[in-house]
């Protein structure tokens, strides 16, 4: 058999294979891959093989005759999610973020660390129920070998009101809020907030009123207790786009000049 009639063989086998096989598949498979003008090219492979999924996400760059590239694989149980991120040549801005979520138990874990010889290690936690909601975070440097800062909060949630108290800023600031909602639709909401810093026993007050006019419209304004009142209309447009118009009135020097706010938020 000559050469030709070989390869000629060769391709119609390849041609039947092609015909019978590719393209089909029996598992979950997302497939992207990209490039950017300055030639990094970044690719994503996940797939599912029955309930044992795993992922595959790399970038590589050539220039001349140098390569960089970059690959993570990583196999992870349905609520975790594991990522990592490095940066050439800053390698100070590199970081390994790792999420586990509970989702049946309403129950979340998130850590950062920094790829560097002394990283900032952030953390937080949250559990929630149908009524109440608690959680914390905090950042710790190792350089240092302390916490620089670090917070937590309660949130108690209901048809009729809401309520929560935060704790934040290394403890010195302390933050209540209420909010109660009338009607079953809840279109008219009033709201309280107070703070108080520990550190100079300063407090401070705020009070609200919020309405929804219609599916597009609502309608709010704010009071504090430096006499500032800041009235807001917000205005959708269609479902990307707003239209925000907004005031501030010294409620103490009614002669000034109030401030009047105009923003447009519109996407194609």
């Amino acid at each position: 058999m000559t050469n030709s009639r070989r390869m000629k063989k060769k391709r119609h086998k390849t041609l039947a294979a092609d015909l019978l096989s590719k393209g089909y598949c029996h598992d979950e498979s997302l497939d992207i891959s990209t490039q950017s003008c300055n030639g990094v090219i970044g690719t994503l492979t996940a797939r599912r093989h029955g309930r044992r999924p795993a992922a595959n996400i790399g970038a590589r760059y050539d220039h001349n005759n140098a390569a960089i590239a970059v690959n993570f694989f990583y196999k992870y149980f349905p609520s975790t999610n594991i990522n990592a991120s490095l940066r050439f040549p800053e390698y100070g801005s590199s970081k390994l973020n790792l999420k586990f979520q509970q989702s049946f138990r309403n129950a979340a874990l998130s850590i950062s660390v920094g790829l560097n010889q002394s990283p900032d290690i952030l953390l937080s936690a949250a559990i929630a129920t149908s009524s109440i909601a608690c959680g914390t975070e905090s950042k710790y440097k190792t350089a240092a070998h302390c916490f620089t800062w670090y917070g937590a909060g309660v949130s108690i949630i209901n048809p009729s009101h809401d309520a929560s108290i935060i704790l934040a800023e290394r403890g010195d600031l302390l933050r209540l809020a209420y909010t109660h909602h009338f009607g079953r639709l809840r279109k008219i909401s009033a709201f309280a907030e107070v703070t108080r810093r520990l550190s100079n026993n300063k407090s401070s007050l705020a009070i609200g009123v919020s309405c929804i006019v219609d599916n597009l419209t609502t309608a709010k304004t704010t009071l504090n207790d430096r006499g500032k009142l800041r009235p807001l209309l917000l205005h959708k447009i269609k479902p990307n786009s707003s239209l925000n118009i907004s005031a501030e009135f010294n409620m103490k020097a009614l002669d000034k000049i109030p401030r009047i706010g105009l923003a447009l938020s519109w996407k194609l």
